[in-house]
């Protein structure tokens, strides 16, 4: 019983994780290009802001950026798994007749949330990396300056 019912939510698909990773793809975008314009601003007032101010405005929402560069990969993984479940389901509805199709139409289609998966990860721990070296430098600057 357990089991048929999870077998139902496995069934419903790609399509769910799909559109997951999509929103989380929007969301690490907007980061991005706000933390880009953050960082821009704050070259031009660096001597008006306190060192904790300032690491405060430079550090705010690179938590999601982590999050998604670490977990994104994850997510796409749930979705190849449920593709997956659903392809050998249809398997075994259709019978033999129409197997190798229905498994390799299956897999493939799973294999698309990998791919978003990693498409989501990449540039948000390319720019994750980026902007913790980024206030690093700035922070140093900032000490060399006080002394």
């Amino acid at each position: 019983m357990l089991i048929e019912k999870l077998l139902g939510v496995a069934i419903i698909g790609v399509e769910p994780v799909l559109w997951v990773l999509i929103s989380m793809s929007i969301i690490s975008f907007g980061v991005i290009i706000e933390r880009v314009l953050v960082f821009v601003h704050i070259k031009n007032s660096l001597q008006n802001l306190s060192k904790t101010e300032l690491r405060i405005l430079l550090e705010k929402r690179l938590g999601i950026l982590a999050t998604f560069g670490n977990n994104a990969p994850f997510v796409g993984l749930f979705g190849t798994v449920l593709g997956i479940i659903n392809a050998f389901h249809s398997l075994s509805k259709e019978g033999s007749e129409f197997g190798v199709n229905t498994v390799m139409g299956g897999i493939s289609e799973a294999l698309v949330a990998t791919a978003v998966g990693l498409f989501v990860a990449i540039p948000s721990v390319i720019a994750y990396n980026y902007f913790v070296r980024k206030i690093k430098m700035i922070l140093l600057e900032m000490e060399v300056y006080e002394k």
